[in-house]
């Protein structure tokens, strides 16, 4: 019994000691993590296909600006283009009046101008002629000055459109770099389902492993409780035989020990002794101590009798006594030999009661006579 008392205690201290990891869940347990895990990766797809969405808009806003970019800069380009040739115009005539100012110098022409203007034959042809000078020059004047007009606006234009390239740039960047992070984040997600998924096969695995162990459980639980009424169902038997054998065994005895008319006439002395149980069995004189389910907290033993049921039974050296053997222990009863023990060597029982104070009271006892029944 002390050994097993032992191997209970060092049981409980592994108990304490193995992580918590490796304790086995119910399957409430799993089937509550597998339901939460069910319900977290629905979350997650609804969430994949959400995002999804987006990152498609960003990618048909990044298109969209891509075009935008591209036109703008074709105008750029078209715009560029204009103002050169703008140039390239305003350069023409600035050199044509050059030209003309340096014949004017050169040739006298001014001179003659007006002297052809004063040789006119009439006011009327004089003041054509002036209006007439006059109007190609500020022709020539006009024409510079349209280009230059142009040209300015040509560049606002540029200006514009380059203002307008470098913000639709800094867009195209946003947007791309927003589709990168929901990219990143549909991975991540991708990611967490496939990780449920993996730990939703664990515990489909743990599951088939839990019901095993239920199953096997019930069974050893049906086959131990069908070897416990067996063995109570055979003790009861004994125990009747027993107290019947005994009887019987009194009766005998004191139809042999009566003294007859002519003994009580002439002899006195013959006694039967009173309170005495007689047995035909063998007589051992044995070490006793006492034990009680309540303090190992194991009411199975050895042979699988159910001491909560059947308190009256007593531990033994198997090779003195073999189990299943009806015995009478002086000052304690009939008992049935039921169990075993790391300290019970050779002429040693352990008796049990129900109760710690009982064995407390029982003590150690030694000369015990221990009568097996036959």
């Amino acid at each position: 019994m002390k050994a097993k008392q032992l191997l209970a205690a060092c049981l409980i201290g592994i108990q304490f000691l193995l992580p918590a990891t490796i304790q086995a869940e119910t399957l409430d347990d799993l089937d509550q993590k597998e339901s939460e895990i069910s319900a977290q990766s629905q979350s997650i797809s609804a969430e994949i296909q959400t995002t999804l969405t987006t990152v498609n808009q960003k990618y048909q806003e990044v298109e969209e600006i891509k075009e935008k970019v591209a036109d703008n800069q074709a105008t750029i380009d078209e715009t560029n283009e204009e103002i050169k040739i703008s140039e390239d115009k305003i350069a023409t005539h600035k050199e044509r009046v050059a030209e003309r100012l340096k014949d004017l110098q050169l040739n006298g022409a001014e001179r003659n101008k007006w002297a052809i203007l004063l040789e006119t034959g009439s006011f009327t042809d004089f003041v054509n002629g002036i209006y007439a000078l006059t109007t190609l020059q500020n022709a020539e004047k006009s024409a510079v000055a349209d280009l230059q007009d142009e040209t300015k606006r040509l560049q606002d234009l540029q200006e514009k459109a380059a203002a307008s390239q470098a913000e639709l740039t800094a867009s195209q960047a946003t947007l791309e770099a927003e589709t990168q992070d929901l990219d990143s984040q549909i991975t991540s997600l991708q990611d967490q389902l496939a990780q449920n998924a993996t730990a939703l096969d664990e515990i489909a695995n743990s599951k088939v492993v839990e019901q095993a162990r239920l199953k096997a459980e019930a069974e050893k639980a049906e086959a131990e409780k069908a070897a416990q009424e067996k063995a109570a169902k055979a003790q009861q038997v004994a125990v009747q035989e027993t107290t019947e054998a005994s009887t019987n065994s009194k009766d005998t005895s004191t139809e042999q020990t009566a003294p007859t008319s002519t003994d009580q006439n002439n002899n006195n002395t013959t006694e039967t002794p009173s309170g005495s149980t007689e047995s035909s069995g063998k007589v051992l004189y044995m070490e006793s101590t006492a034990y009680s389910y309540a303090e190992t907290g194991y009411s199975i033993t050895a042979s699988g009798l159910d001491l909560r049921q059947n308190p009256m039974a007593i531990a033994v050296d198997t090779s003195v006594i073999p189990l299943g053997t009806l015995v009478e222990v002086e000052g304690y009863g009939v008992a049935i030999a039921a169990d075993t023990g790391g300290a019970i060597k050779g002429n040693t029982i352990d008796v049990h009661f129900k109760t710690v104070d009982e064995c407390k009271a029982w003590g150690r006892k030694f000369n015990v006579k221990v009568t097996i029944l036959d």
